[in-house]
């Protein structure tokens, strides 16, 4: 930011100008004093000084290279690589070529405005000091700056980058372009409108709520979904109702009207020519159509392929009668087949898997070539909490949709993730120190953490040897306790001085006692001396082998 740069600026250009004015600044290649009279080479990145002659041999030398090879020789102080080589010298804002020295100005520049660049992109003011070494401080320009949400304005210095934040409630208009957000001035775009709409279908008999400025919202005059039933909205005719499926857009005209209809039931004859017969002519919907009084002919869903049962009744309106006939048909499936005038089902059960991986069909007499299933997943979201409400379905659930819009904090409380917060969202991750209640009171070095269990305490505490010798420090996390009380000697480590009384005791009847070890067996009597010649390795967590003081048979028996 520009309130750093301005720091830098302070700090390490004074300390250049100082430098190079008492000459006492020195050289990084060649290790010598730059002198006011020597012709230099200034980095625009770090801004180190450099004899112009030592980065000349410098960039040409192969320790200069950048490691691709194609990006030209890298800075010797900071690493930045440049493709030219300098040739000449120029003062520090580079429109002067070899500045004459002047005693009243600093080394090497110009004494005219600097007039560069600086290097914070929403500053549009050229740098106003005389030309000089280092970075360019901070424009002290004041500009007038909005707040995140527009509603209001603060003078602030030129290129500060802190975003500036109002007390108001944001105001703007969310995504579905009908209501406005309701945070306090923000960063950022707007989260989604989280209210709900109710919605209707196409036909009006069934509502269901989304999202206000969801994809799903959306109403075409008619409605904004189909619900699958039968429209059953009344035709143009007044008289009839819509058999189609719910679907947008007006119904069809009546299909019974007299300008739609042309031909008798069976559409053999046209209604042209039965009125030249004599027929009446409709003027409505509800009229008769005319038959033509010929056999109907239409095809029957019973039959085969090879033989197609017509109907055999006289030119009629609506459904044709059932077949007559009688034929060997196959189930729907293909499995069965029987002598029988209708179409038939078999008992046989689908045992192919759905389109999910998980259920059987389990269909009887099943044509389904899909096998699609109906089930709700049911299966536990990312987050945990809540379950697949989708279909079921293979592969992974999708994300929990469920949003909080309360803070989430750490345990302690300094660490905040603000809403919207996604349903499964561990708790921030906090550097202050746990404030849990502890069961010891030594200072606590762990941080603020979500585990309910802290982990165990790390302080060193002293504690005398059996003897009363010295005095030693020892963890008190319950693994370091577990060891010396396996040795049973009450938490204390034995010192130098005490150690060959306890290994006396250990070998005689102390480890004896504690191991519960048979008197028939000498060879434990040795392993335990054995151990205890070695404590200070077994302090250490180290094992000893006993095998070699044992036969197989008793090593299996040991513990």
């Amino acid at each position: 930011s520009c309130s750093v740069m301005h720091k830098q600026y302070i700090l390490f250009a004074g300390s250049l100008i100082e430098q190079l004015t008492t000459e006492k600044y020195e050289c990084m290649v060649c290790c010598e004093v730059v002198r006011i009279v020597a012709p230099v080479w200034s980095c625009q990145n770090c801004y180190h000084v450099f004899h112009l002659n030592c980065i000349k041999k410098w960039a040409r030398s192969p320790a200069s290279q950048a490691e691709d090879g194609n990006s030209g020789w890298r800075c010797p102080a900071c690493q930045n690589a440049s493709v030219q080589v300098p040739k000449t010298y120029t003062c520090f804002c580079g429109k002067v070529h070899n500045p004459e020295w002047n005693r009243n100005e600093i080394p090497h520049s110009c004494g005219e405005l600097c007039g560069k660049r600086r290097q914070c992109l929403d500053c549009p003011h050229l740098c106003n000091i005389l030309c000089h070494p280092g970075p360019c401080p901070s424009c002290p320009a004041l500009v007038t700056k909005t707040c995140e949400c527009g509603q209001t304005s603060h003078s602030v210095r030129c290129g500060q980058s802190t975003k500036i934040h109002c007390s108001n409630v944001c105001g703007n208009t969310l995504n579905c372009g009908k209501h406005s957000c309701t945070q306090v001035c923000h960063a950022g775009k707007c989260s989604p409108c989280q209210l709900t709409v109710q919605q209707v279908c196409y036909c009006g008999s069934n509502y269901k709520e989304v999202l206000c400025g969801s994809k799903e919202e959306f109403f075409d005059g008619f409605g904004s979904f189909s619900c699958q039933n039968i429209c059953g909205k009344k035709l143009n005719c007044g008289r009839h109702n819509c058999k189609q499926v719910c679907h947008p857009q007006p119904c069809q005209l009546c299909p019974r009207l007299p300008q739609v209809v042309y031909r008798c039931p069976c559409g053999q004859t046209p209604l042209s020519k039965l009125l030249e017969l004599g027929c009446v002519e409709r003027k409505i919907c509800t009229d008769p159509i005319p038959s033509c009084g010929k056999t109907c002919g239409k095809p029957l869903s019973c039959g085969s392929y090879e033989f197609i049962h017509t109907c055999e009744s006289l030119c009629h309106e609506g459904d044709c009668r059932p077949c007559s006939h009688t034929s060997n048909i196959y189930c729907r499936c293909g499995f069965k087949k029987k002598v029988t005038a209708i179409t038939f089902m078999c008992d046989k059960r689908c045992n192919k898997k759905r389109s999910c991986g998980r259920h059987k069909c389990n269909e009887v007499c099943c044509v389904d070539t899909e096998h699609k299933c109906s089930l709700v997943c049911g299966r536990k979201l990312n987050c945990g909490l809540h379950r697949c409400e989708e279909p079921c379905h293979r592969g992974s659930c999708q994300t929990c949709w469920q949003t909080s819009f309360d803070e989430l904090t750490c345990y302690c409380g300094e660490s905040v993730i603000y809403p919207p917060v996604p349903c499964g969202t561990q708790p921030p991750e906090c550097k202050k120190p746990c404030t849990r209640p502890h069961d010891c009171d030594h200072p606590v070095y762990h941080s603020c953490h979500s585990e309910e269990k802290c982990p165990p305490c790390t302080y060193l505490t002293q504690k005398w040897c059996m003897g009363k010798h010295e005095v030693k420090q020892l963890g008190t996390d319950e693994f370091v306790k577990s060891r010396f009380r396996l040795l049973n000697v009450g938490g204390c480590s034995p010192c130098v001085t005490c150690c060959p009384n306890f290994q006396r005791a250990l070998a005689s009847k102390s480890w004896v006692s504690i191991c519960k070890l048979s008197p028939n067996q000498p060879y434990f009597l040795i392993a335990a001396i054995s151990i205890a010649t070695k404590l200070t390795d077994l302090q250490l967590g180290d094992s000893v082998e006993i095998s070699r003081l044992v036969t197989k048979k008793e090593m299996k028996q040991a513990r």
